[in-house]
């Protein structure tokens, strides 16, 4: 991505933290470019038909094969949730 290299070339920065939605996340994830992935856990449901899903793509952009998370670490927080640390194998 133009924007990363970018990044890199102008401030220096070698990591960055997503918090977008599940099209900026897809975007990055399609380009090969999250080797991280931290997810809370929380015991909460919600059983609507329109949930926002972690990672999307656009059917005008072409597709990456899945790519596959290792647990690094897992913390439970005190309302009984989970903090999970994800890493890839590259």
């Amino acid at each position: 991505m133009v924007v990363v290299q970018k990044f890199k070339k102008l401030f220096s920065i070698d990591k960055i933290m997503l918090e977008g939605g599940g099209v900026l996340n897809g975007a990055f994830l399609n380009e090969g470019l999250i080797d991280e992935l931290s997810l809370v856990l929380v015991p909460i449901a919600d059983g609507s038909t329109n949930s926002l899903t972690l990672f999307e793509s656009s059917s005008h952009l072409p597709k990456a094969g899945p790519l596959n998370f290792y647990l690094k670490e897992i913390d439970k927080l005190n309302d009984g949730g989970f903090w999970m640390n994800y890493v890839t194998k590259q």
